[in-house]
């Protein structure tokens, strides 16, 4: 995952919806020119609404959707303060717009002079503050297909790349492929879940379609019980004494996405405790650390990249 926080662990597994082109082209390989002032219609949740066909200054105001932009190599011009993640560096060079909670900084968002603002659709106060003087794209975050694909593809739409997001399905794609043709029966052997903790007091639980679950489902990695429980686009929150929901996972990713997330020492702690060193999974060695959460496509390959070192130590 991003490091950001658990509110945006729950966001970013939550169910969206793709935004669709009204009218104008949606794939950034068309005719415009960049600031030739030519629009295009999207369609959102709050209606059409027309924006740049070449945006090139977009402030996204939730916490996902900066990480999509960047992997689409949209033009982001400003961002929440993300600048504490381990990944954060991308994000000390534009103007910050808000602060790690999510809340906005108005004044800071008319300095990014914006010809683009995109959010959530869960951000509905902050949208009337906006829609007036930029156009504004909110994203569906909840619809009838959940997982992280159906929101890329949303950004994607809204922002005129995907052309650039064509190119991205399509090396993930070849890069599942490549890893179901080496490891073959390994894949479908033993049965994965994915957890990790924030604290070392309690755990938390991806369902079966969301984050790196989508990932595991492409390669064809059946899932523990425990996971097909959890209702879909939900992260599930469980406590230390619940560990033993997870006896019927052989293999299992432990999501370790470090401060301010994730405590320090918190891991460790959660992975120390008795009712953790008792689980199969644990019994036999198959508990792997790593950042698995996945918001976009580069998320999703860097996942597929330590699922094959993985593989090959089963």
């Amino acid at each position: 995952m991003r490091s950001t926080s658990s509110r945006c662990l729950a966001a970013i597994t939550a169910a969206v919806l793709a935004l669709t082109a009204a009218c104008g082209s949606g794939d950034s390989s068309g005719s415009s020119d960049p600031g030739s002032g030519e629009k295009r219609t999207v369609q959102t949740p709050k209606g059409p609404v027309e924006v740049p066909a070449e945006p090139l200054r977009i402030v996204a105001i939730d916490f996902q959707i900066p990480y999509i932009l960047l992997d689409l190599e949209a033009k982001l011009a400003g961002a929440i303060d993300l600048t504490a993640a381990k990944d954060g560096e991308p994000f000390r060079g534009l103007e910050i717009i808000g602060n790690d909670a999510g809340e906005l900084n108005y004044e800071a968002i008319a300095k990014a002079d914006p010809d683009l603002v995109i959010g959530g659709d869960y951000q509905e106060a902050e949208y009337d503050q906006l829609k007036d003087r930029y156009p504004t794209v909110l994203v569906p975050a909840v619809g009838d297909e959940p997982g992280w694909k159906p929101q890329v593809r949303a950004v994607a739409e809204a922002v005129n790349k995907t052309a650039k997001l064509n190119e991205l399905e399509a090396e993930y794609q070849d890069r599942v492929t490549e890893l179901k043709g080496e490891h073959g029966a390994k894949l479908t052997a033993s049965k994965w879940a994915t957890l990790g903790t924030y604290d070392g007091s309690g755990w938390y639980l991806y369902d079966k379609v969301g984050g790196p679950s989508t990932v595991l489902a492409d390669l064809g990695i059946p899932f523990d019980e425990a996971t097909t429980k959890v209702a879909d686009g939900n992260v599930a929150q469980y406590s230390v004494e619940q560990l033993n929901q997870l006896s019927g996972a052989q293999v299992l990713l432990f999501d370790d996405l470090g401060p301010p997330v994730t405590a320090e020492g918190a891991s460790a702690k959660l992975k120390a405790d008795p009712l953790f060193t008792s689980l199969p999974a644990a019994q036999s060695a198959k508990v792997f650390d790593g950042q698995f959460n996945v918001i976009d496509y580069g998320d999703a390959t860097r996942v597929l990249d330590r699922l094959d070192e993985i593989l090959g130590q089963l």
